[in-house]
């Protein structure tokens, strides 16, 4: 059985930029060689995350980075500084899925001490499994606008900053008379988009409110565009409706 590399003390101190130039230069020793490419992954993982993922999750993140929402969202953005707090946010929907609740908390804290409250906003916008269908929007918005990556950027950067103003969650409790007058509202602020959430037998309420909008031409009238997205769940079977609200005048 093979021990595992000593840190090799002059090494230790190397920046991940410095470790990559040895490596490529091959002026890394063969037994040192090892414990630098662990290293090198370590940094990376940190630099892209905020924080040194264990290894369980490293290679989740790394499935993730395969995944079709994750490369559409890298196409829209680029190489920007929330790409790697998106892919944290499609695993943290797969953990919401699987009830992994102490597993959320761990990446939430670490998330929070390097990127405080707008890198919570991504977190919180997987666990409710609504940035798939934000990654759904920007790709489309991307498409049919030729928009550029650093357009896309600020538009995501947008989201981000407003989340909260600019999502409705609805709840059965809440009622389909109620959810009418709130996208009503939200039409009047104006905002230029906002999002609707529902599942399960509210997303039947939803429908019905927002039909009825639609029917009675109160969303052309205003100014607005909807387009509905669903989908459902591998892990849970659940569905997930998901409107879109857009200004066009």
């Amino acid at each position: 059985m093979n021990s595992p590399p000593s840190v090799p003390p002059e090494l230790l101190d190397k920046s991940l930029p410095e470790l990559l130039v040895l490596i490529r230069l091959g002026e890394i020793a063969k037994d040192k060689l090892e414990w630098a490419i662990k290293r090198v992954k370590e940094l990376w993982n940190k630099r892209e995350y905020g924080f040194t993922p264990e290894p369980e999750l490293a290679s989740k993140l790394q499935r993730i980075s395969k995944s079709d929402a994750y490369k559409r969202m890298r196409e829209c953005i680029g190489k920007h500084r929330f790409l790697g707090l998106v892919k944290l946010g499609l695993r943290i929907e797969e953990l919401s899925a699987e009830g992994s609740v102490k597993i959320i908390a761990k990446i939430k804290d670490d998330v929070y001490q390097k990127f405080g409250t707008e890198g919570i906003k991504i977190l919180r916008m997987g666990s409710t499994g609504a940035l798939i269908e934000v990654i759904r929007y920007l790709s489309d918005f991307k498409i049919e606008h030729n928009y550029s990556q650093a357009d896309m950027a600020t538009i995501f950067e947008s989201i981000v900053d407003k989340w909260t103003a600019i999502t409705i969650f609805h709840e059965t409790e809440y009622g389909q008379s109620a959810l009418g007058k709130t996208i009503i509202t939200y039409m009047q602020s104006p905002h230029e988009f906002f999002f609707v959430f529902a599942s399960g037998d509210a997303s039947t309420q939803a429908k019905r409110a927002i039909a009825s909008l639609s029917n009675d031409s109160i969303i052309r009238t205003m100014g607005y565009i909807v387009n509905l997205h669903s989908r459902k769940e591998d892990l849970t079977g659940r569905e997930l409706y998901a409107w879109h609200f857009r200004k066009i005048s």
